[in-house]
């Protein structure tokens, strides 16, 4: 039998006008193998009957500990997660997407792996990619190598600044937090740093100072349903324009903290700047707003144009010099 009020693991299911997956989004989560947790359920002030549901599987099932409902929408979805990890009782925290699904396993797997490697700050598994229908797309997020979809204990321990520093630095390689359980002590070492007050990148800085308090587990087995919902057409372009200039401040202000953090070489420096050059020279956006990120680019790096070329001149010779830097690829294994 679990304790409700000392449960192994926390479930915390954030959500914001998804009333419509939510009954599967908790159903795969009350029907787990593994039962020994606590279900938190917060609501970001939802305008659909989101937390109409969320009150009647508050009703039937004992295990939902919270239903917390903000009366003003938060603005960020990781001040959500942050008053999740505050309430979380559990030794573990699985903050499931309430959009997403998962495997009945799902928390059975990852528990025990967590138990096994007691360094380890977080178990990220592979994931599913479904639309908004549930239908599976053609999509492979996860890109394991053939030594990962071989491996025959479909799982392996990295060190977690190794992880940081291969498959952290250059993009957000823990892609969905739906698919990963975490730590709640290594979680509280961090949790009133940057990533809580970020509007778009606060996942990216939450995984990869995470991985800094300890190892990382990657297990090889799709547990996790992630949904990519399509893209609707935006009127307001002036808005699209300040939201990607708001959210390249937040990736540059991050990758230029990770140096203080990861063992990296002069070489790789230049070539994450370079490439962030790239991006935003290329980007269709209005010129002030272009101006200002390259602005702030130059700020980080004063040879950001040798950062550009040594980019350019890297991607043609990778091909050809196996050794060389491959952002795309780059990652433990």
């Amino acid at each position: 039998m679990h304790d409700i009020k000392n449960p192994l693991v926390s479930v915390i299911v954030p959500n914001y006008n998804y009333a419509k997956y939510l009954p599967l989004r908790i159903e795969t989560i009350i029907k787990q193998s593994f039962n020994d947790f606590e279900l938190i359920l917060l609501d970001d002030a939802s305008s659909d009957d989101s937390v109409k549901i969320l009150r009647l599987y508050q009703e039937v099932d004992k295990r939902v500990s919270c239903v917390m409902v903000n009366d003003y929408n938060s603005g960020s979805p990781f001040k959500q997660w942050q008053k999740g990890i505050e309430l979380a009782r559990g030794k573990y925290i699985w903050i499931a997407e309430s959009d997403d699904y998962a495997d009945f396993s799902f928390l059975a797997k990852t528990v025990s792996l967590m138990e096994q490697h007691p360094t380890a700050a977080y178990c990220f598994t592979g994931s599913y990619i479904v639309d908004e229908v549930g239908n599976m797309l053609d999509k492979d997020m996860d890109r394991w190598t053939k030594k990962q979809q071989n491996n025959l204990m479909k799982y392996k321990l990295f060190s977690g600044t190794n992880y940081a520093a291969k498959n952290l630095y250059w993009t957000n390689y823990v892609y969905n937090a739906s698919g990963v359980l975490f730590r709640k002590s290594s979680s509280l070492k961090i949790f009133n740093t940057r990533w809580a007050t970020m509007r778009y990148c606060g996942d990216w800085w939450f995984w990869t100072f995470m991985a800094l308090q300890g190892d990382v587990i990657e297990v090889y087995e799709r547990l996790n349903n992630f949904r990519q919902h399509s893209q609707s057409v935006t009127i307001d372009s002036k808005q699209d324009d300040e939201a990607y200039g708001a959210c390249i401040k937040e990736c540059i202000d991050l990758t230029w903290t990770l140096e203080n953090y990861l063992p990296l070489s002069i070489y790789k420096r230049l070539l994450c700047y370079g490439n962030y050059y790239k991006d935003i020279k290329r980007k269709n956006i209005r010129n002030e707003i272009k101006q200002n990120l390259l602005n702030e680019l130059e700020e980080r790096c004063y040879m950001i144009k040798t950062a550009y070329y040594l980019e350019r001149v890297n991607k043609a010779l990778s091909g050809v010099f196996p050794f060389l830097c491959r952002i795309k690829t780059e990652r433990c294994c």
